[in-house]
């Protein structure tokens, strides 16, 4: 028994529990704090990342999970014999539901079964050109978490170069000019941690979700493997 969009519903809980823990240390005056603190403009840079990030996630999420549960219905329909995948006047009609929607599962189907007809044995090559189309939906994300990652080293730095710049004002022991001089390496101590602490959240947050679109994508061409090998042939 398949839940529709399982795949969605479990990107919305997490996402759910970090919107809950980003409101909790909003409410609590931390992210106002940080974003004030940075005067690098580096941690303001990585929330706004991670939103745009996190709804590009979102979009293919809903997309690869529509998907599934294409494929798990057409998987669970041809157990009956009955059953057949048709293309009619270039639609894929699945005899026991209508015609399937326009997605990556009707596309792979069309090809498959118009290389079955050319007498091909192997689905395998037809199957790994489709896994690389979605290699892209989850590899941004990846990539973009070793981004931000970085952009929290490089906060790092210019924070300490904030702090160690402030040393070279000191000629004298004076008293007032070294409030100044601590009152600047605090502030440079501030924009190296609060940098590297927002990066390494939102790094985390965005690898979390990612995690999931590609275990979901990876279900998906597990199910359509499956399908293949074992009920393609009868169904045509």
């Amino acid at each position: 028994m398949t839940r529709a969009h399982k795949l969605f519903l479990k990107w919305l809980l997490q996402f759910s529990l970090m919107s809950f823990f980003i409101f909790f240390i909003f409410d609590q005056g931390l992210i106002i704090k940080i974003v004030s603190s940075d005067k690098s403009y580096i941690t303001s840079f990585i929330l706004v990342l991670f939103f745009v990030i996190s709804m590009h996630c979102f979009y293919h999420t809903f997309i690869i999970s529509d998907e599934l549960n294409k494929a798990h219905i057409i998987k669970k329909s041809l157990l009956d014999e009955n059953v057949k995948l048709r293309i009619i006047e270039g639609s894929l009609i699945l005899t026991s539901k209508g015609e399937i929607s326009n997605g990556i599962v009707r596309d792979y189907f069309k090809d498959l079964i118009g290389l079955k007809k050319n007498g091909a044995t192997s689905h395998v090559q037809i199957l790994d050109s489709y896994v690389k189309k979605t290699v892209g939906f989850y590899e941004f994300g990846w990539f973009c978490s070793d981004i931000m990652l970085k952009l929290g080293l490089i906060g790092t730095v210019i924070g300490f170069i904030i702090m160690l710049g402030s040393l070279s004002d000191i000629t004298t022991f004076d008293v007032t000019l070294l409030q100044g001089v601590l009152t600047t390496m605090g502030s440079g101590m501030g924009v190296a941690l609060y940098t590297t602490l927002s990066a390494l959240v939102a790094g985390v947050m965005v690898a979390v979700q990612y995690y999931n679109l590609e275990s979901g994508c990876e279900e998906l061409f597990s199910v359509l493997n499956q399908i293949s090998e074992v009920s393609i042939d009868n169904s045509l």
